[in-house]
């Protein structure tokens, strides 16, 4: 069981707590029930949102997809630091060939550029950075 909580450190404290759950029996039996939860707490949140419901009340489900997805890492027998850290790199790559790309298009920053518009630079960086080490 889990006495000392770090509450200075969310996130090793729910990996601590999540492990523990695991350790005392509460463990799902394959990834399959943990993905079902997490497209649940995607559709908990969408309702949130779409009830206009107060913004805690939506902040405690997306807080609860947050869990899912640490739930799966550590399940998948993946580090969750790790699996952020290669996460953060991967988009930090990305939002630099984004600056580049926006630059080669004239455009100082996304500032007046339509979602399409965004989402297609969004997709070209994507390709770019494809095999890119960081």
């Amino acid at each position: 069981m889990v006495k000392n909580l770090e509450s200075n450190n969310p996130l090793q404290n729910l990996i601590l707590l999540e492990k523990d759950a695991r350790g005392y029996g509460f463990d799902r039996p394959d990834h399959e029930m943990i993905l079902e939860q997490t497209i649940d707490e995607c559709r908990e949140i969408k309702k949130a949102i779409d009830d206009a419901e107060p913004p805690e009340r939506v902040q405690e489900e997306i807080g609860d997809l947050l869990h899912t997805a640490i739930s799966l890492c550590i399940f998948s027998g993946f580090d969750v630091e790790t699996t952020l850290s290669k996460t953060n790199e991967k988009f930090a790559k990305r939002m630099r060939a984004i600056k580049m790309l926006t630059k080669k298009h004239n455009l100082p920053n996304r500032q007046g550029q339509s979602v399409e518009f965004m989402l297609k630079l969004w997709k070209e960086a994507k390709e770019i950075t494809k095999n890119v080490k960081p």
